[in-house]
């Protein structure tokens, strides 16, 4: 795993870059993304830079990477885990590879098939070539999203880089607030590709490509992949067959997934939770490998409300793992909050990457890779929202608009908040802000923090004048059209895998990780599982109310019985007594009157009163006050 950042001037009388105290700067700013080595290269009017971290062929590896021959040059994050089988057809047409490592397989691809390289590549990855006959920047980003790229492009100038922080080096780039990126963030949490927060930045978006020209200034972003068209490549002869055939095909799938992801020249182990879809991920490793070979790592807390520890355990006994633990305090998740903030150059409000951050840290303590099951809750339809899809479709259809409005609503604010994991007055409320609203909204309302018609009274009217909230939910609208002909369920596994796992999900797994120069893989994002997931009936994904029926069927004699039965528990942290207690006056601090007064985007009333309610345990606002409070972090750390 790595990190990279470059940058270029188009036009043939572009001065050339002597210079490299810039590129410099942004690379040291991926140090943690790459510890073990770095490089420099300029060519005329293009610069490249790398940090690396070692997990394949320590001495061939080096990047930049150039190809004389071709007179193309990459500089490369990722993994690629077909590399060998590409190679060895590489080697058929001609180029054949010198050294051991996955980044000449990539500037090979290109030689043999130009833009189109990246249809043949499976891996995660993020990765821009200078090819210098054709004058042009290539640039792409994996299938799924695991891997990051940011860039900036204004006329003439392109920079890009793995991560923000290194474009704020770049005395080009700017630091003020995109209206809209905030905005976005309000309702989803992160902010969402092809937005960055900082105005004039974006982000490549999953399953992208693009291209500067280096003659005319242009840039062109593609999309290469969408797992909806690739369902044909899931092994299955469409329409479907029988349950049972998708079974075989998920066991086969994930093992060649999981096979695929063991090579490593360093120490591998897996995330382990206690959960399905880890569960999964280890067991296919022990068949593989063996029990005594397959490291397990898991974290718990004392307060047994938000510890799984022990479902890891027993798990890891029954498998015969090796198996690593750490037990936390209450206060550990609390005492890194900090460091989180500190290494998050977007706003990020998803607080189970304080215990991610926790289990990376201690993990990267024995390991450099470790394997991960994420993936699996939006592929397979695990989470509560699938299940909530029927009821939803009840509610609207049994309950008429003015009792909703009049009686269920009034009720359901006046129910005691438990302020506790997941608890009863929470789940009602959340989903009484999806109910009633547009289909093709719900499941963005379900998980979010506020609501469009929310930010009319929480930004201020100079805010509201830089922002169309009208707009906020286009694209998840445009990715719900582009699944019209999908059923329900995996309707909202698309809108998932687009929205909440490539942006949300895989941006907290990056960062937590690279934070602690970790490399996490993921099986279950393997592109050919992805399409095979998307092409079985929602019917067998939610059966009577069951969740991930399918997915646990598949898993019946690798997974124990009492794992596949027990029910969907989260990274979970008490946030919403955090900041009734503990946390408390750092709330207070963060969304004090005056500050917000005058940084002039939240309007102070709305947010004091969210803030009295919680306090004062009227309602649970643990969401959008988490929202808030890492905003203001966020502004703190990089504003400032």
């Amino acid at each position: 795993m790595c990190g990279i950042a470059g940058y270029a001037r188009a036009g043939s009388s572009a001065p050339p870059l002597a210079d490299l105290s810039v590129l410099r700067r942004m690379t040291a700013a991926l140090t943690h993304r790459g510890p073990d080595a770095d490089g420099f290269v300029a060519d005329g009017a293009v610069a490249l830079g790398h940090r690396r971290l070692v997990v394949i062929d320590r001495e061939g590896g080096a990047q930049p990477m150039r190809d004389a021959s071709e007179g193309v040059t990459v500089v490369f994050n990722g993994e690629i885990y077909n590399y060998r089988e590409l190679n060895d057809r590489l080697s058929g047409l001609g180029h054949v590879a010198r050294t051991r490592s996955d980044t000449e397989t990539i500037l090979n691809a290109y030689a043999a098939w130009g833009e189109r390289c990246v249809e043949h590549l499976n891996g995660m990855f993020a990765f821009v070539l200078y090819d210098a006959k054709r004058r042009r920047l290539f640039g792409a980003r994996d299938r799924m999203g695991e891997k990051p790229l940011y860039f900036v492009h204004d006329g003439a100038f392109f920079a890009f880089a793995s991560e923000a922080k290194a474009l704020l080096q770049h005395p080009a780039v700017g630091r003020e607030i995109d209206p809209r990126a905030a905005g976005l963030y309000l309702l989803f949490e992160h902010v969402p590709a092809p937005h960055a927060i900082y105005a004039g930045m974006n982000k490549l978006e999953a399953a992208s490509a693009f291209i500067f020209d280096l003659e005319s200034g242009a840039l062109s972003v593609r999309r290469y992949w969408d797992p909806i068209a690739a369902t044909e490549g899931a092994g299955f002869e469409l329409p479907a067959r029988e349950p049972s055939d998708y079974e075989r095909a998920i066991r086969v799938g994930l093992e060649d997934a999981v096979r695929v992801r063991l090579i490593a020249d360093v120490p591998l182990g897996v995330f382990l939770s206690g959960g399905i879809d880890s569960a999964a991920i280890t067991a296919s490793m022990v068949s593989l490998l063996g029990a005594s070979s397959v490291k397990t790592f898991s974290i718990g807390f004392t307060d047994p409300r938000f510890d799984e520890s022990g479902n890891a355990r027993a798990l890891a006994t029954h498998l015969g793992t090796d198996h690593h633990e750490e037990i936390l305090d209450a206060g550990a998740a609390l005492r890194a909050l900090p460091a989180v903030c500190g290494f998050l150059d977007e706003p990020f409000a998803d607080a189970s990457i304080v215990p991610t951050y926790l289990l990376a840290q201690f993990t990267r303590r024995h390991v450099t890779v470790a394997l991960s099951g994420d993936g699996g809750d939006e592929l397979f339809a695990g989470y509560p929202t699938f299940r909530a899809l029927r009821l939803a479709r009840l509610y609207d259809s049994l309950v008429p608009a003015f009792a909703d409005r009049l009686l269920v609503r009034p009720a359901a604010r006046r129910l005691r908040p438990e302020f506790g994991y997941f608890s009863f007055d929470f789940k009602v409320n959340q989903f009484l802000r999806g109910a009633k609203g547009p289909r093709n909204e719900r499941l963005c309302r379900w998980i979010g923090a506020f609501v469009p018609e929310e930010l009319l009274t929480l930004l201020t009217p100079d805010a509201l004048k830089a922002l169309d909230v009208s707009s906020l939910y286009d694209s998840a609208r445009a990715q719900d059209a582009a699944a019209r002909e999908l059923d329900p369920a995996n309707r909202d596994a698309y809108v998932y895998a687009r929205g909440y796992l490539a942006e949300g999900v895989l941006t907290k797994v990056d960062r937590a990780t690279m934070a602690v120069s970790l490399e996490a893989r993921a099986p279950l994002l393997d592109h050919n599982l992805v399409a095979l997931a998307f092409s079985i009936p929602g019917s067998l994904k939610v059966r009577r109310g069951r969740l991930k029926y399918i997915f646990k069927k598949a898993l019946r004699g690798l997974v124990p019985d009492e794992v596949l039965r027990r029910p969907k528990r989260g990274f979970a942290l008490p946030v919403g007594r955090w900041f009734r207690e503990g946390m408390r006056d750092e709330l207070q601090d963060a969304l004090n009157a005056t500050r917000l007064r005058r940084e002039g985007l939240f309007q102070p009333e709305a947010v004091g009163r969210l803030v009295d309610e919680h306090v004062a345990g009227v309602f649970d606002h643990r969401k959008p006050l988490f929202t808030l409070f890492m905003f203001q972090r966020w502004r703190d750390a990089w504003l400032s």
